[in-house]
C-alpha cells in the first residue's frame, strides 16, 4: 500500500468531495453507478483520472485491501494534524472526546472514528505508540470518517487526559465488572470517554486518571462486546442524553 492511499468507493467518495487533491485510479473496463459517481465527482473537480489493470491496483492497496475499483493517492495526508491544546478551551457546547488506550487492530480503529463522526466528537485521542496504524484498512473501516475527525497522537496519554481534566474535562473509563453502567452517567457536561483494548483494558496509568467508571449492561457475562461496539453503544447513550 503506498502512503496517503485511500481505497474503497465510501471512503474514496468522502475524499472528493472533500476538495482533496491527488489522482483517482480505477479499474480499467469495470463500471458500476457508484463508480460512474466518483468519475463524475473527479471530473467536476478537476482531480486526474488514470485507469490501471486489476492486478496493478491490487499492489496499490494491498493483499488484505478491498478497493471495490477505486483507489485514490492524495497528494497529501488525508487525515490532518491536530494538537490537544487546540481543545483545551472550552467551547459554546459540550465537549466529548473519545480515548482509545490500546486499540490495536486497524479495522476496530476505524469503525471506532466513524462512530465518533456521527456522534459528533470533538476529537480521538490515541497513544502514540500501541495503537493501529491509521492505514487505509482503517481508512476504508472508516467511511470516510477519518479525514473529518480530528485524531490526536499523544506520546504521553496520562499527562494529556491530565491536561483535559484541568480545563474541566470529566473523564469516565469503561470496564466490564462495573456495577454502575452507562445509563447512570451524566454525559450532559464535557466529557472524555476512555475505551481500552480488548486483551488487557485500560492500561493502569490510563486508568487513574479516571473520575468515573461504568459497565455496559450484557445479558450474558460469558460474551463482551467488540471495542468498537461499545464505542458505539457509549457515544450512543451520550447522544440520547444530550438530545432528550
Amino acid at each position: 500500500m503506498k502512503a496517503n492511499s485511500i481505497f474503497g468507493i465510501h471512503p474514496v467518495r468522502q475524499a472528493l468531495l472533500d476538495g482533496s487533491s491527488g489522482r483517482l485510479l480505477m479499474i480499467t473496463g469495470k463500471r458500476s453507478k457508484r463508480l460512474d459517481e466518483l468519475k463524475r465527482l473527479a471530473e467536476d473537480q478537476s482531480i486526474p483520472l488514470e485507469w490501471t489493470a486489476k492486478q496493478n491496483m491490487d499492489e496499490i492497496a494491498g493483499e488484505q485491501a478491498n478497493h471495490q475499483g477505486a483507489v485514490f493517492l492524495a497528494d497529501e495526508d488525508p487525515v490532518a494534524n491536530h494538537k490537544i491544546e487546540d481543545f483545551l478551551d472550552p467551547l459554546q457546547h459540550q465537549r466529548c472526546f473519545l480515548i482509545l488506550d490500546g486499540v490495536t487492530d486497524p479495522g476496530n480503529l476505524g469503525a471506532c472514528l466513524r462512530s465518533a463522526a456521527t456522534a459528533g466528537v470533538d476529537a480521538v485521542i490515541v497513544p502514540k505508540h500501541g495503537t493501529a496504524p491509521l492505514n487505509s484498512i482503517a481508512m476504508k473501516r472508516s467511511s470516510g470518517a477519518a479525514s473529518q475527525i480530528p485524531y490526536i497522537e499523544v506520546v504521553n496519554l496520562a499527562r494529556t487526559i491530565r491536561l483535559l481534566k484541568e480545563s474541566g474535562v470529566w473523564v469516565l473509563g469503561t470496564r466490564a465488572d462495573e456495577e454502575q453502567n452507562i445509563e447512570a452517567i451524566d454525559f450532559c457536561r464535557d466529557i472524555a470517554i476512555v475505551m481500552g483494548s480488548e486483551e488487557r483494558g485500560i492500561r493502569h496509568n490510563t486508568a487513574k486518571q479516571c473520575d468515573l467508571w461504568a459497565s455496559i449492561p450484557m445479558s450474558n457475562p460469558k460474551f463482551t462486546f467488540n471495542v468498537s461496539v461499545a464505542t458505539g453503544i457509549c457515544l450512543y447513550e451520550m447522544q440520547r442524553q444530550r438530545h432528550s
